[in-house]
């Protein structure tokens, strides 16, 4: 009996990790691909911010924060989108905050 309580309690905390694994993933691929939105010239900050955000809600359906930033990395003028939002919560586990970026080059007359 107590072998399987330890059983069911590690798997939980294993499970709870790659639930916060998987979102901490995806955050960084909607951040990325928010990013590359709003490099492109034409588009600006706005576009990029919603492009994130409909894409972490399109794929979570988790509310999340959006922070557009612009750069400087090696000289290049770079857009830094930063998604922030709640971990998955299992059982009596607080999720927590997970937070990723995703950077890209500007395009475009702005850059150099």
């Amino acid at each position: 009996m107590l072998v399987a309580a330890l059983v069911v309690a590690v798997g939980l905390v294993v499970l709870q990790i790659v639930l916060a694994a998987h979102v901490r993933s995806t955050f960084t691929a909607c951040a990325a691909e928010g990013a590359r939105t709003a490099a492109v010239a034409r588009l600006g900050d706005d576009a990029g911010a919603d492009r994130a955000l409909g894409c972490a809600a399109s794929s979570l359906g988790r509310d999340v924060e959006v922070d557009v930033a612009h750069v400087a990395v090696g000289g290049r003028d770079t857009v830094r989108v930063t998604l922030t939002g709640q971990a998955p919560a299992l059982s009596f586990w607080a999720g927590g905050l997970i937070e990723a970026d995703g950077r890209a080059l500007v395009e475009g007359d702005d850059a150099p």
